[in-house]
């Protein structure tokens, strides 16, 4: 492992020197610490942020991995309340947080890795990180948690909401309130809560003997546009459901608005119900009914999951993965349902 004498000894230069340009005092000379910082990333050498860190070992900070593959980022309304319950339980506990950048471009080729090692980051909070992420942090021994991430690894945590039974139930809430045709907005298949969502429509479909109508399955990224396009595609074939599922809220909301430009009636000619219950699902008109997560149980359970790993000193032998119930909240875009 790389230390502070290696890069002075590189340098040419005192461990005296290497630590003044570190700590960006002014009686350095510009030029030699830009030597020394130069010799430093070479060696990838990462001192702490601060000399506190030094005599604690720890930056009290937590790094947030959001690579957003939607594009839509921090601007989507259940990742943002998810965020802000996460940042309120980790403050309560002693920890900042700081979101990393997943552009590399302006960092000199320093990727999110490199910066969690040069800051010293005490913990990670991923949400839809590539598993070459999640197999790095493992190797260094950086403990992690992710929000809708199954946990693999026993230095990981996870919380997920019941994603596939949700969905598998409320199917036959629909189809015991009269419900036969059923279609299904989906999200990107490769995120593993998108695939859940899937497989529940599947299974409760499969439960009841009813067929799969592949034309009435239609998806893409968690936006408003891809459900819209989704919606548009259902709508193009011959037959239409009475009934159409999206494993997101903000997706159905845009199969709402292509519904409503076309002059159909919601519910007395197609239904929705989604998926997340965002605070828009409350706004739109009619009402969406919608299976709730509980957003504030979610974040506070990752960032308590989180302080355990970071402060605990026995050896765990499997992940830590926490499931939280979800709720159907019945609202206007269903006819009258009578739940079990």
């Amino acid at each position: 492992m790389t230390t502070i004498k290696d890069v002075a000894k590189r340098a040419g230069v005192s461990v005296a020197a290497v630590s003044r340009a570190f700590n960006n005092y002014p009686d350095i000379n510009a030029q030699t610490k830009a030597h020394i910082l130069r010799v430093a990333e070479e060696l990838r050498f990462y001192p702490r942020a601060s000399a506190r860190n030094l005599v604690t070992h720890q930056s009290k900070m937590i790094g947030v991995i959001y690579p957003a593959p939607d594009g839509v980022g921090l601007r989507h309304p259940f990742i943002g309340h998810l965020l802000n319950v996460f940042k309120d339980t980790i403050g309560d506990l002693g920890y900042d947080m700081m979101l990393l950048s997943d552009r590399t471009e302006p960092f000199d080729g320093w990727g999110i890795i490199d910066r969690i090692k040069h800051r010293g980051i005490d913990g990670v909070l991923l949400i839809g990180t590539p598993e070459e992420a999640v197999d790095e942090l493992i190797t260094l021994g950086i403990p992690m948690v992710g929000l809708d991430y199954v946990a693999t690894n026993p230095l990981m945590g996870s919380v997920t909401s019941e994603n596939r039974r949700a969905v598998q139930e409320v199917v036959h809430v629909l189809y015991t309130n009269g419900y036969r045709k059923f279609g299904f907005l989906h999200g990107p298949m490769d995120i593993s809560v998108a695939m859940e969502r899937l497989q529940g429509f599947y299974k409760g479909l499969r439960e009841l003997d009813i067929p799969v109508r592949r034309e009435w399955i239609a998806g893409g990224l968690f936006t408003l546009k891809a459900g819209q396009q989704a919606m548009s595609d259902v709508l193009a074939t011959k037959e239409w459901p009475e009934v159409i599922i999206a494993s997101a809220d903000i997706c159905a909301i845009g199969a709402m608005q292509v519904l409503h430009s076309k002059g159909i009636s919601i519910p007395d000619e197609m239904s929705l119900v989604g998926f997340d219950d965002i605070e828009a699902a409350s706004y739109v008109y009619p009402p969406l009914t919608t299976i709730a997560q509980n957003k504030e149980q979610i974040g506070q359970m990752a960032a308590e999951i989180l302080f355990t790993l970071m402060h605990s000193d026995a050896r765990k032998d499997v992940p830590i993965h926490y499931v939280v119930p979800t709720k159907l909240v019945v609202r206007e875009t269903t006819r009258k349902l009578q739940l079990p």
